[in-house]
């Protein structure tokens, strides 16, 4: 759970009223508010739990009314579940509403940064901060700029077909266990701060990815859009032969596209994922092979109906004829 204090550390803010219990008021959504409507007395729409920034119009309306007015707004606005109050450009602090702050101890804050880029900022902050997380047993990572998640039963080879991927150039975001997080509807892989750059290779341990390939070799964070379950090479699981249907898995109610490997010693995984995942890009560029397959094999169907249609079609002149002949050749012999 994220608090006000944190808050305050991470963006670098002078903290200019708040006891500790107010510091450590838990930060619950990542929307803002500009209140101009609540500073006037307007609260239909006012949300008590989002974080208030106050910037140049906010301090000119509040230094254009009256203080006392003012005043009582605020103890409204300053509501005992808003996590913090943050005044941007160093403005100055108007009596009234230092006093409010006071009477309801609202963590206020101050910094000197422009209110819309700090409002973005903090956003994007508390989104990742803020947002539904789980741990998956399996190896993260980077293939031609996709985020792709290796999974598969303990023992099958993750581990030593990412490193034949990184041996490949491609970037290991996590090995063994990925942390994500789905941030404004996109899954994003991290890897655990104990195990960043490591990866477990059984019979030699634990080695350092970074040491051994170079720091490129490595990735902190990448967006998850593709996962690739590692199986057995007689499984019973139907597989795609054709690429038409494609299989979905869902991580935090986010789907994203699965596709089942067989792993066999015959054969090189790493060039097969490297294959997928190039597919997986041209699907996502509009060309689906299996549809132009599909389409080719329509056509030549088609196409041989047609042949077959005039086919029948000259068979049925040529008989026609025949036997318009052959009638004339009877009425001549009678």
């Amino acid at each position: 759970m994220l608090k006000s204090i944190e808050l305050a550390n991470h963006f670098g803010f002078k903290v200019i009223n708040g006891d500790l219990s107010a510091l450590n008021r838990p930060v619950t959504v990542a929307e803002l508010d500009r209140p101009g409507l609540e500073l006037l007395g307007l609260f239909q729409f006012y949300e008590k739990d989002r974080i208030i920034l106050l910037g140049n119009k906010e301090m000119a309306l509040i230094q254009d009314s009256d203080p006392d007015f003012i005043y009582h707004n605020c103890l409204k606005i300053f509501a005992p579940e808003c996590p913090a109050v943050v005044i941007t450009h160093n403005n100055p602090i108007p009596e009234c509403l230092m006093r409010a702050a006071r009477e309801t101890n609202v963590p206020l804050f101050s910094c000197d940064r422009d209110t819309s880029e700090l409002s973005s900022s903090i956003y994007i902050y508390l989104s990742e901060a803020l947002a539904p997380r789980t741990a998956m047993h399996a190896c993260l990572l980077e293939i031609y700029g996709v985020g792709v998640l290796l999974m598969g039963e303990s023992g099958i080879g993750k581990s030593e077909i990412s490193l034949e991927l990184i041996r490949k150039g491609h970037c290991l975001v996590a090995d063994d266990r990925v942390d994500i997080a789905d941030v404004r509807g996109k899954l994003i892989g991290t890897c655990p701060e104990t195990i960043y750059g490591m990866m477990e290779v059984r019979g030699i341990g634990i080695i350092n990815v970074s040491r051994m390939f170079g720091v490129n070799s490595l990735t902190k964070r990448s967006h998850i859009r593709l996962l690739i379950n590692l199986v057995p090479f007689n499984t019973e699981i139907p597989l795609e032969r054709i690429g038409m249907k494609t299989d979905h898995y869902e991580i935090l109610n986010e789907s994203i596209p699965l596709i089942r490997l067989p792993v066999s010693a015959a054969r090189s995984m790493a060039e097969i994922i490297e294959t997928a995942v190039t597919n997986f890009k041209l699907k996502d560029d509009g060309y689906d092979t299996g549809y132009e397959f599909q389409k080719r094999l329509l056509e030549i169907q088609e196409r041989r109906l047609e042949e077959k249609r005039e086919q029948e079609k000259f068979v049925k002149a040529v008989t026609h004829i025949q036997e318009r002949e052959a009638k004339k050749n009877s009425d001549k012999g009678e």
